[in-house]
């Protein structure tokens, strides 16, 4: 269980299984975050009646067979750091973009590469999504917002299969273990 932060602090854990980060719980975040909630609850239901088309980009950052992983404040399930396009920008550049604002973390675009490009229907929208991975030797200090991403983590892609995850995470992970060999995507250090 991930222990309670007191306000305005943050704290950033590590174990043998994962490392996590988690953002500031001030009574202005818990505003922040209930505002998420309730827009994207609102969004959906606009997404409903108009079905948009959507695009974004994601990074998968890879750590000794491990993967950054975050909980957003509005959504279930566990999601790669990332969000949408915005007008004249690149997935690449909204790919580093996200990741910054998301986490902190700030990658050169060398550090990062093509993965992943799938088309869905998730959230009532057409979803065209690219993923990029980044591999890193070790996870810098990470600084989630407390607002939107309220919990930042490494953990094994098997654990994000076993729970809610978007079908194009999904999809992106079990292509990735089936190249890698299943067992070199989950060995313990």
């Amino acid at each position: 269980m991930t222990p309670r932060l007191r306000p305005g602090r943050l704290t950033r854990r590590a174990s043998a299984d994962h490392a996590w980060a988690e953002g500031p719980t001030r009574p202005v975040d818990r505003g922040f975050r209930a505002a998420y909630w309730v827009a994207f609850r609102v969004m959906r239901s606009w997404w409903f009646l108009r079905r948009p088309e959507h695009r974004g980009a994601m990074v998968a950052v890879w750590v000794r067979h491990r993967l950054l992983i975050v909980r957003l404040s509005y959504r279930r399930g566990l999601n790669l750091p990332g969000g949408g396009i915005e007008r004249g920008e690149t997935a690449e550049q909204a790919a580093l973009r996200e990741l910054k604002e998301e986490v902190g973390l700030a990658l050169a675009p060398s550090d990062l590469r093509l993965a992943w490009r799938q088309q869905s229907f998730w959230d009532y929208r057409r979803d065209h999504v690219t993923i990029f991975e980044a591999e890193l030797d070790e996870l810098p200090p990470l600084l989630p917002d407390g607002r939107e991403v309220v919990e930042a983590r490494l953990i094994t892609p098997l654990v994000v299969l076993t729970g809610p995850a978007a079908p194009f995470i999904r999809s992106y992970l079990l292509d990735r273990m089936s190249r890698d060999g299943a067992s070199g995507a989950v060995d313990q250090e």
